[in-house]
Protein backbone atom coordinates (compact mmCIF):
# COMPACT_ATOMS: atom_id res chain seq x y z
CA UNK A 1 0.00 0.00 0.00
CA UNK A 2 1.22 3.39 -1.55
CA UNK A 3 1.42 6.69 1.50
CA UNK A 4 -1.13 8.39 -0.45
CA UNK A 5 -3.33 5.48 0.06
CA UNK A 6 -2.80 5.16 3.52
CA UNK A 7 -3.24 8.40 4.69
CA UNK A 8 -7.14 8.42 2.56
CA UNK A 9 -7.36 5.67 4.62
CA UNK A 10 -6.35 7.55 8.00
CA UNK A 11 -8.48 10.05 7.45
CA UNK A 12 -11.52 8.13 6.63
CA UNK A 13 -11.12 6.17 9.77
CA UNK A 14 -11.32 9.58 11.60
CA UNK A 15 -14.33 10.47 9.49
CA UNK A 16 -15.67 7.79 10.90
CA UNK A 17 -15.08 7.56 14.44
CA UNK A 18 -15.66 11.40 14.49
CA UNK A 19 -19.31 11.02 12.84
CA UNK A 20 -19.78 8.16 15.56
CA UNK A 21 -18.42 10.25 18.25
CA UNK A 22 -20.32 13.26 17.28
CA UNK A 23 -23.56 11.17 17.06
CA UNK A 24 -22.84 9.44 20.78
CA UNK A 25 -22.03 13.41 22.09
CA UNK A 26 -25.77 14.39 20.37
CA UNK A 27 -27.70 11.32 21.83
CA UNK A 28 -25.89 11.79 25.37
CA UNK A 29 -25.86 15.34 25.90
CA UNK A 30 -29.82 15.74 24.05
CA UNK A 31 -31.45 12.86 24.40
CA UNK A 32 -34.92 12.27 23.00
CA UNK A 33 -37.35 9.24 24.49
CA UNK A 34 -39.94 10.24 22.17
CA UNK A 35 -38.71 8.62 19.33
CA UNK A 36 -37.16 5.18 18.49
CA UNK A 37 -33.34 4.51 18.13
CA UNK A 38 -31.85 3.72 15.57
CA UNK A 39 -28.23 1.93 14.88
CA UNK A 40 -25.32 3.67 12.92
CA UNK A 41 -22.52 1.20 12.48
CA UNK A 42 -19.82 3.26 10.31
CA UNK A 43 -17.53 0.84 8.18
CA UNK A 44 -14.49 1.28 5.74
CA UNK A 45 -15.84 -0.24 2.94
CA UNK A 46 -11.81 -0.89 1.57
CA UNK A 47 -10.41 -2.70 4.13
CA UNK A 48 -14.14 -3.69 5.82
CA UNK A 49 -13.11 -2.56 9.50
CA UNK A 50 -15.45 -1.82 12.10
CA UNK A 51 -15.15 1.65 12.75
CA UNK A 52 -17.93 1.49 15.54
CA UNK A 53 -21.30 1.51 16.35
CA UNK A 54 -23.75 4.07 18.17
CA UNK A 55 -27.57 4.32 19.34
CA UNK A 56 -29.24 7.43 18.07
CA UNK A 57 -32.88 8.11 18.96
CA UNK A 58 -34.45 8.78 16.04
CA UNK A 59 -35.00 12.70 16.85
CA UNK A 60 -31.44 13.50 16.99
CA UNK A 61 -30.46 11.37 13.34
CA UNK A 62 -33.51 13.27 11.63
CA UNK A 63 -32.20 16.54 13.13
CA UNK A 64 -28.48 15.69 12.02
CA UNK A 65 -30.04 14.40 8.23
CA UNK A 66 -31.85 18.25 8.25
CA UNK A 67 -27.99 19.72 9.05
CA UNK A 68 -26.65 17.38 6.33
CA UNK A 69 -29.64 18.24 3.50
CA UNK A 70 -29.13 22.45 4.27
CA UNK A 71 -25.16 22.05 4.11
CA UNK A 72 -25.33 19.90 0.92
CA UNK A 73 -28.03 22.67 -0.61
CA UNK A 74 -25.70 25.44 0.33
CA UNK A 75 -22.79 23.54 -1.45
CA UNK A 76 -24.99 22.62 -4.59
CA UNK A 77 -26.31 26.22 -5.01
CA UNK A 78 -23.12 28.19 -4.68
CA UNK A 79 -22.52 30.01 -7.96
CA UNK A 80 -19.32 28.63 -10.49
CA UNK A 81 -16.77 31.32 -9.69
CA UNK A 82 -17.19 33.64 -12.97
CA UNK A 83 -13.17 34.41 -13.71
CA UNK A 84 -10.29 34.34 -12.31
CA UNK A 85 -9.91 36.86 -8.85
CA UNK A 86 -6.98 39.29 -9.57
CA UNK A 87 -5.20 41.30 -6.32
CA UNK A 88 -4.32 44.87 -7.55
CA UNK A 89 -2.44 47.20 -5.26
CA UNK A 90 -3.37 50.71 -5.69
CA UNK A 91 -1.79 53.89 -4.44
CA UNK A 92 1.43 53.59 -2.34
CA UNK A 93 4.85 54.89 -2.56
CA UNK A 94 6.95 54.09 -5.52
Amino acid sequence: MDQKQIAHEMIAQRAGRNLLTGLNDMAQHLPSHAGLTIRVTATLISTGQHLGTVDVDSLNADDLGLMATRRAKVLRDKPAPTGKPALRVVGGEQ
